[in-house]
């Protein structure tokens, strides 16, 4: 089989610029066909010779660069399928240039909805299944705002982020989930550029306000420590299980040092060893280890020896041995997770706290707990796993800064 490639200015063939398509001839067997390099240039400004444009033309540097880019690469495959006496076609040939150009038809045809739906497959794959519904949310959160149409990212400008945040004002969305939407559909984005699906040059994102949706500001989560210290006397039935252990998974949380549910509920005994918990944060993948609070080692002392408790290697009875796949531990979290919210919810309106309390709330109360008493805001990111006080000083925007206030008030 005889195969050569040359790059040729098709001057049979006016584009809309009046200039004429740069394309590369592929000769098989003395037949040949052309596929586009999607650049062109007029014939004052092309060298047939060496096949590229002159240094007269404006945009010679880029072009030449992706010429000899082609050139070389479709050299170095031809010569490695001739070693393996691999038979090529002139579509083999074809789709290897328009790869190499970003303009393979089935990249470009590459709509947001497919590819978001990729990258949720992609992540349940890899059991990453909080990513995997977070994409899920925004992806149906963008499917109503076009009502159900698609589009193609090359398709998409500045005016259709505008647009979609309008939407989601218009919804009263707060600013904590527009942000997880924009902020999701710019990593989908990103993803699409580094796979070549989007040209890298067509990203709206660089010319949209997005300071705002960084860090947003959330509402108020807090309670103090004296409204913590309600919800745990108050008086529940021995018998009712239930509630019982929706106190005590908020209780611990508090006392751990803001303890995430989902550590919570994937905590096993070989966790706890001479009084200290050593466990890895599952969002993060941060060890944390450190000295546990006496009422904490009260609670590992009732679950140690409860009846009917996990039979797993669980401290607490959330996850059993049938909960063996991560979409059934994740799903068995959340199921627990609901029930927990709604009795730390009614147990909170029994002793007049009005706040929606959550197992949430119990993170953002400790860290109050801290700044009340005066521990720095540097500590207590350390102890919650932040990587700057950014993110602190939204946990503690409940409260000011009451170390500097009472410092203030001292003085004057």
């Amino acid at each position: 089989m005889s195969i050569s490639t040359k790059v040729i200015l098709r001057t049979n063939k006016v584009l809309t610029n009046g200039e004429y398509p740069i394309m590369l001839r592929i000769t098989i067997n003395r037949q040949s066909q052309f596929v586009t390099t999607k650049k062109s240039s007029s014939p004052e400004h092309w060298d047939h010779i060496s096949g590229c444009t002159k240094k007269s033309h404006p945009d010679f540097k880029t072009i030449n660069l992706l010429l000899k880019n082609i050139t070389s690469k479709i050299d170095l495959y031809l010569l490695n399928a001739g070693e393996e006496e691999t038979v090529v076609s002139f579509d083999d040939v074809k789709q290897f240039v328009l790869k190499l150009t970003n303009t393979d038809k089935d990249i470009k045809a590459k709509s947001l909805f497919s590819f978001f739906e990729a990258e949720i497959k992609r992540l349940k794959v890899e059991e990453r299944l909080g990513y995997a519904e977070t994409y899920q949310s925004t992806l149906n959160c963008l499917k109503r705002f076009t009502e159900g149409k698609d589009y193609a990212f090359v398709n998409m400008q500045l005016d259709f982020l505008k647009k979609f945040e309008a939407y989601l004002l218009g919804r009263n969305c707060a600013v904590t989930t527009r942000s997880v939407y924009f902020r999701t559909f710019r990593t989908v984005w990103r993803t699409a550029i580094s796979d070549k699906i989007c040209p890298e040059k067509h990203y709206p994102f660089k010319d949209f306000a997005f300071s705002k949706y960084n860090n947003p500001r959330t509402k108020k989560r807090a309670i103090t420590k004296a409204q913590i210290d309600k919800i745990a006397e108050v008086k529940i039935d021995a018998k009712d299980d239930a509630l019982l252990n929706s106190r005590n998974y908020f209780l611990f949380s508090f006392y751990c040092r803001g303890l995430n549910f989902t550590d919570l509920a994937s905590l096993k005994w070989g966790n706890v060893k001479d009084g200290e918990l050593n466990y890895l944060r599952a969002k993060t993948k941060e060890e944390f280890q450190f000295k546990l609070h006496p009422i904490a080692l009260e609670m590992l002392t009732y679950y140690r020896n409860l009846e009917g408790n996990s039979d797993a290697g669980y401290i607490f009875p959330i996850l059993y041995k049938r909960h063996m796949t991560a979409l059934s531990i994740r799903d068995r979290k959340k199921k627990i997770l609901k029930r927990v919210n709604k009795d730390i919810k009614e147990l909170a309106k029994s002793v007049g706290i009005e706040k929606n309390v959550t197992t949430y709330v119990a993170r953002h109360s400790y860290a109050t707990a801290l700044r009340v008493n005066g521990i720095s805001k540097e500590m207590i990111g350390q102890s919650l796993g932040h990587e700057d006080t950014k993110t602190t000083d939204i946990y503690l925007d409940d409260i000011g800064d009451p170390v500097m206030d009472d410092l203030i008030n001292s003085i004057i």
